[in-house]
């Protein structure tokens, strides 16, 4: 994973939990879907079609999220291999979102020395993207 990825994992986790949370309120009106009770015919099938909907994209949003979700944990995964200060600082200011400040406060830094941990960090993590793809691949 790069940098980029990096950069972008709280942005993907939070956009994987909105979309699961759309379809928790689709799934919801599909299921509230009810017939009142006035004496006229009414379509039959007509929930059948919403469900149907309703399935076809719970498939889609299965199969982006599974790809999301691969790309997610393989950033986290990386993070895993970094020393314990670094891994720290990276996870509390890409993941959690935190500025410098709070981040040097949490740590018992000052906020000069987190920045150049931060720099560090981020070329270590650059360095095991680097070793990755030297890796031959796995058939």
């Amino acid at each position: 994973m790069t940098r980029e990825d990096l950069k972008q994992l709280k942005y993907s986790i939070e956009w994987v939990n909105s979309q699961i949370d759309k379809y928790k309120e689709q799934r919801e009106l599909v299921f509230n879907i009810s017939q009142t009770l006035d004496g006229l015919p009414k379509a039959q099938n007509k929930p059948n079609y919403a469900l149907e909907n309703l399935i076809d994209k719970y498939n889609e949003l299965l199969n982006i999220l599974a790809k999301e979700q691969q790309k997610i944990n393989n950033t986290i995964e990386q993070l895993g291999k970094l020393e314990p200060i670094y891994r720290i600082i990276l996870h509390k200011r890409y993941i959690e979102g935190k500025n410098f400040e709070t981040i040097a406060t949490e740590i018992n830094y000052d906020y000069y020395n987190t920045c150049k941990l931060h720099g560090k960090a981020l070329l270590k993590f650059d360095n095991l993207t680097k070793k990755d793809q030297d890796l031959p691949k796995k058939i």
